[in-house]
């Protein structure tokens, strides 16, 4: 029997891709439900999607009263999938970078892996109508946390992955207090540390069709001093 499969997605301001992108990942993957958490954006997308959630079943909303952030966003969505009995999890932008084309791969590796990262930097991934300083920028954020933390993955920071339910219990990543996309580190660093199962799959990272990045210089530096955190505690954990 196949795992019940839950996907989470967090949006602000995305009301001109969640319809087409519900439509392909319901294509993708028909037995997977999905949960978005809205964080009252402006545009109207959270209006959108309770439109969409009156004809569609496999669909959840949780509205947030403000803009609270990406990490927080995802572990709304995720603690609501547990409790409704997720066995597995998803995690997923809503800009359409994140092609639903790559579920059934990240779903078949879940079988064997307690994590699975769609990497842009393994043999068969990459990335789409981006600019050379992007792909810097995220190449040396991989290699400064792999360094730091002694990872074997190539893409460190990628948003688009899958959890097994145990292990998400196992290493605590729900009541972790990191913001951005330091929490996508975290999550790859507490994994490891458990002794967790994790493995790539190649995916097609894509420049987003409609709206603007999220991406900032806050974010960022979020980003580096959790490594230098993690990395601290990594030593502290290695000595006698």
């Amino acid at each position: 029997m196949e795992p019940i499969t839950y996907i989470t997605i967090a949006t602000y301001n995305e009301r001109e891709n969640v319809r087409d992108l519900l439509a392909q990942i319901f294509e993708q993957a028909p037995a997977a439900h999905v949960i978005v958490t809205d964080d009252n954006s402006p545009d109207g997308t959270g209006q959108l999607l309770d439109e969409l959630a009156a004809a569609e079943p496999r669909l959840t909303v949780i509205h947030r009263q403000g803009k609270l952030g990406y990490a927080s966003a995802h572990i709304a969505a995720m603690k609501r999938a547990l409790q409704d009995g997720a066995e597995q999890l998803i995690q997923m932008d809503a800009d359409f970078s994140h092609d639903p084309v790559h579920l059934p791969q990240i779903i078949a590796a879940l079988a064997d892996h307690d994590l699975v990262i769609g990497s842009r930097w393994v043999s068969g991934g990459g990335t789409r109508n981006w600019g050379l300083s992007r792909i810097i920028l995220s190449r040396w954020a991989s290699f400064y946390a792999r360094t730091l933390l002694g990872l074997q993955i190539r893409d460190c920071t990628s948003g688009y992955r899958g959890y097994r339910r145990d292990i998400l219990q196992r290493i605590g990543l729900l009541e972790a207090e990191s913001e951005g996309y330091s929490f996508l580190v975290e999550g790859l660093f507490r994994t490891v540390q458990a002794g967790g199962s994790v493995t790539e799959v190649p995916i097609i990272f894509v420049e987003r069709r409609y709206g603007k990045s999220k991406l900032s210089r806050r974010i960022i530096l979020e980003s580096a001093i959790l490594c230098l955190r993690l990395w601290w505690r990594r030593l502290w954990t290695r000595r006698p």
